[in-house]
């Protein structure tokens, strides 16, 4: 109980902590509120604009969880594929790496350009960066099977897949989430810099 109650109050005090500090040093050294605001002066526009800022983050929010869920679908049978068949794995897998090292940055523009609808080019954004952690990780995970226990099911006559649902899957399934939850937070940045580059906090 005492450590429970250290998790919660520790992080509390140095987040407070750290907000006094902020303030005192903006009030103290008289930095301009359009150059860092203190935490009072985010507070106070956080409460009179509220309405439209949580209407902007619904948008942000409604893509980026479409996105994650469109690049966990997507990624997931993408790797399944792979797994399945080695030629279609070495063929196509040099390539997800390269797009996945790409920056967003880069593309975003022709995203904008090509796709004339503005959410459903901001989902791509977000969808581009969120989809190559869960292929590559999922992948590595697929692959990273036990080879005793592959040979073993092997000799026990298991199907390709029995070996893929009783073996592989399991297997892959920490590393799947994994990538997942580096896709989360990607998937958020790809639609926030979507937005930036589209101009627009939604539709």
């Amino acid at each position: 109980m005492n450590r429970l109650w250290l998790r919660i109050a520790a992080p509390i005090a140095i987040g407070i902590l750290f907000l006094a500090l902020w303030e005192g040093g903006v009030r103290l050294s008289g930095v301009p509120v359009y150059i860092l605001p203190a935490p009072s002066d985010v507070a106070q526009s956080l409460w009179v604009d509220g309405p439209s800022l949580m209407g902007s983050l619904f948008v942000t929010l409604r893509i980026t969880l479409a996105a994650l869920a469109a690049a966990a679908i997507g990624g997931g049978l993408i790797a399944l594929v792979f797994s399945l068949s080695r030629i279609v794995e070495i063929s196509f897998f040099p390539y997800a790496i390269t797009l996945q090292v790409t920056p967003i940055v880069a593309i975003a523009p022709l995203i904008i350009i090509y796709v004339r609808r503005p959410f459903l080019a901001l989902l791509v954004c977000a969808w581009i960066v969120a989809f190559f952690p869960i292929v590559s990780n999922t992948t590595v995970g697929l692959n990273s099977a036990d080879r005793n226990l592959l040979a073993l099911l092997r000799l026990y006559g298991a199907s390709r897949w029995q070996v893929l649902w009783y073996l592989r899957m399991p297997t892959a399934l920490p590393y799947f989430l994994a990538g997942l939850r580096i896709s989360g937070g990607l998937a958020l940045i790809g639609a926030v810099v979507g937005e930036f580059v589209a101009g627009t906090g939604g539709e």
